[in-house]
């Protein structure tokens, strides 16, 4: 989606050009190109069961994760600093720019400030947590129940309870949060509930799980590709959890 007023279904990557002309186009993975003003807001959603890729004026890299929203404006030419809002899973290799650093907006009033990194961000609006975790680099995380933000550096994880407010940071494997770009499932002794939802958003499907289950956890890594019957097939074989569907809907129980 782009702006108010144009729609168009970008497949499964884009580009954001400036021509020689210095106009602004937004390049779909077809090649097409969607000629756009510098002023113009833009809002991408990837749908559940899709990832999506993108390439920003500014040599930016961003990976959608599925069901997520990015608002981001067509160039960064007019402004002082490169801001953009997300809502859902990114993974982002911001282009180094010290005069203009990268600001990335998530829902709650929390935000991101960085020169030039990489770094991926959950924020979800029906989980528990938002999740930044930093692969190269140097982030500040800021708050607006904090006066100081939160230094992080490589390896480093924040997490914030949405509704507790509470704040954790601590040393991880970074590869770990960044295998969805990849098409890979890594969880690591994840709730089922969570997982659900994990599940969910990949294939586009809904799934119910029975509340005995929640406190039971699950380790593994899965290729996308495998399907979602695998994946169900693998929880039910290992477990004395039983799955059937009815009217569409996925019950884990």
């Amino acid at each position: 989606m782009i702006g108010d007023s144009i729609v168009a279904n970008l497949n499964t990557s884009a580009k954001m050009n400036i021509n020689p002309n210095a106009k602004t186009t937004l390049q779909s993975a077809t090649g097409e190109e969607i000629a756009l003003q510098e002023e113009t807001p833009l809002k991408i959603y990837v749908p559940a069961g899709k990832r999506f890729d993108l390439e920003l004026t500014d040599g930016t890299h961003v990976w959608l994760n599925s069901d997520t929203w990015l608002e981001y404006p067509a160039t960064f030419a007019s402004t002082k600093e490169r801001r953009v809002k997300i809502e859902g899973e990114g993974f982002f290799e911001v282009k180094p720019d010290a005069t203009k650093p990268f600001h990335v907006e998530i829902p709650g009033g929390e935000s991101i400030r960085v020169l030039g990194t990489s770094f991926n961000v959950s924020a979800y609006s029906d989980n528990e947590e938002n999740i930044t975790t930093l692969v190269t680099g140097k982030i500040e995380y800021s708050l607006p129940t904090r006066t100081e933000a939160i230094a992080l550096l490589p390896n480093e994880q924040v997490r914030v309870n949405k509704t507790t407010k509470g704040v954790t940071k601590n040393e991880v494997n970074t590869s770990e949060f960044a295998m969805w770009k990849e098409g890979i499932l890594y969880f690591n002794n994840e709730k089922l509930p969570t997982l659900a939802k994990q599940l969910a958003r990949m294939y586009g499907i809904e799934i119910k799980v029975a509340e005995k289950y929640n406190d039971t956890c699950f380790s593994g890594m899965i290729r996308y590709e495998r399907g979602i019957d695998y994946i169900t097939k693998l929880l039910t074989t290992t477990s004395n959890i039983t799955c059937s569907i009815e009217n569409g809907i996925i019950h884990l129980k």
